[in-house]
């Protein structure tokens, strides 16, 4: 179940993203699309790097010549996946509120709010 949620979100991601490339109506553009999933891919990439993650010291298996405090087991290709799928869903969170004008209605415009 776990597999269709993280893939669906990613695919649902992908597609909000690629129907930009032909709905135009000043909403969520392409470049805004991006850098905004970039960087909310950043910001949850590095809380997720210690969950999960066991020592040499803690495994009672310390390599010779090794930092003890050395991960054994980073698990990094499973944590990008996680990462991208959370992105995902706070990103189409976030397409839906730019498309909806809500955002709009709560920022200033020319000087006022409202």
């Amino acid at each position: 179940m776990m597999r269709w949620f993280s893939r669906g979100a990613v695919a649902l991601a992908g597609l909000l993203w690629l129907s930009r490339f032909f709905i135009r109506d000043g909403g969520v553009g392409i470049a805004n699309g991006v850098v905004v999933f970039l960087l909310i891919w950043w910001v949850m990439l590095f809380p997720m790097l210690p969950i999960g993650v066991t020592s040499q010291t803690e495994d009672g298996d310390v390599v010779a010549g090794t930092e003890p405090g050395a991960p054994t087991r980073p698990n990094l290709a499973k944590k990008l996946w996680w990462t991208t799928t959370i992105t995902s869903v706070v990103w189409i969170a976030y397409f839906i509120l730019m498309q909806s004008g809500v955002l709009a209605q709560l920022t200033p415009h020319g000087g006022r709010w409202g």
